[in-house]
């Protein structure tokens, strides 16, 4: 997500030690673009089933306590 957005923060979920130490390694991974172009395009060749949870967080939205009625 870092090669593809340089200003996201990622939040990885860990209930142990080794694993918060896996994904703070993950920091210092690499990728070319030609790695990571074959990476995406390996994802986008894939058939997302379902919502996502899209549809569940625009309808409890934060954000939409703001909204013009």
């Amino acid at each position: 997500m870092l090669h593809k957005y340089p200003n996201v923060v990622l939040i990885p979920g860990s209930k142990n030690q080794e694993r918060i130490l896996e994904n703070l390694g993950a920091a210092n991974v690499k990728l070319t673009d030609e790695e990571f172009k074959a990476l995406e395009d390996a994802l986008n060749a894939c058939t997302v089933h379902g919502h996502r949870g899209y549809v569940e967080s625009e309808q409890t939205s934060f954000g939409k306590n703001w909204e013009k009625k």
